[in-house]
């Protein structure tokens, strides 16, 4: 039985998108998991990121499934072993169509008939609070934060933790916060070393901790986005690379799947 993993931060620009792409290549190409990636965003960046352009295609994506228009395994896309269910610009109808009681528990209803196929589904969240990312959250064992190590990356982690705990109040007492992930790290920046200590004021805050690891600036990241590849099949090494599978390991290690099943 897959355990399920929303990658969330309401803020744009902290490396989510990169985030759930990478964690997600480890998994499957370092540690042999297998790895359903699930696009939620209505800007499709994670589609984009692994190489698929289907604007204007006939290829179903999250929202049809979502409509109950198309099974979600019709829908599923191979990227180099990895399955995805993409998103598109139509899922932005989501937050006004999807309106009536229970909709929160769409994406958990349909993700039942697939979650045995997997080791790990990691939901890639929009940037924001809204039905979509609650649905994320309703069907999730857990979270995972991106923050970027700047000061207005973090003001959003107390407003984010409000609605987790409304998630456990009302559609999933067991959602839990596995942890807060550093990104676009450089610890030349005063910044950056301010966030650290401010970061662990907050984790306390939220009742979350900071991953040891950090995911290090580099501009290897933009690169491999845009040539649709995430980094391990990318061609050029890069310290994102060796951070990310070093986050991976720290995260198995944490949950007790380095070496087998959780």
């Amino acid at each position: 039985m897959a355990r399920i993993i929303s990658v969330a931060n309401q803020k744009g620009g902290v490396s989510k998108t990169t985030t759930a792409v990478n964690f997600g290549a480890n998994l499957k190409f370092n540690f042999g998991k297998r790895v359903l990636l699930v696009d939620i965003d209505p800007q499709g960046n994670l589609t984009d990121n692994l190489g698929f352009d289907i604007d204007g295609s006939n290829q179903p994506t999250i929202y049809e499934v979502l409509k109950d228009e198309y099974s979600i395994s019709e829908t599923i896309l191979d990227y180099k072993g990895i399955d995805l269910v993409p998103a598109d610009i139509a899922l932005s109808s989501a937050e006004r169509e999807f309106t009536q009681v229970g909709s929160e528990h769409r994406l958990k209803r349909v993700l039942q008939s697939i979650k045995e196929n997997y080791d790990y589904i990691i939901i890639d969240c929009p940037p924001s609070l809204g039905m979509l990312t609650v649905n994320a959250f309703t069907v999730s064992d857990e979270i995972i934060i991106p923050v970027e190590a700047a000061y207005f990356s973090l003001k959003g982690l107390i407003k984010l933790s409000e609605t987790i705990a409304s998630v456990k109040e009302y559609t999933n007492d067991k959602l839990t916060i596995r942890g807060v992930l550093f990104t676009k790290y450089n610890k030349r920046f005063n910044i950056s070393k301010e966030m650290k200590t401010t970061a662990g004021e907050i984790s306390n805050v939220i009742g979350a901790e900071i991953f040891e690891t950090f995911i290090r600036r580099t501009t290897i990241v933009d690169e491999a986005q845009a040539a649709g590849s995430d980094l391990i099949n990318f061609q050029k090494a890069s310290t994102a690379e060796d951070d990310y599978k070093a986050f991976t390991e720290e995260y198995l290690k944490k949950v007790g799947d380095l070496n087998g099943k959780w």
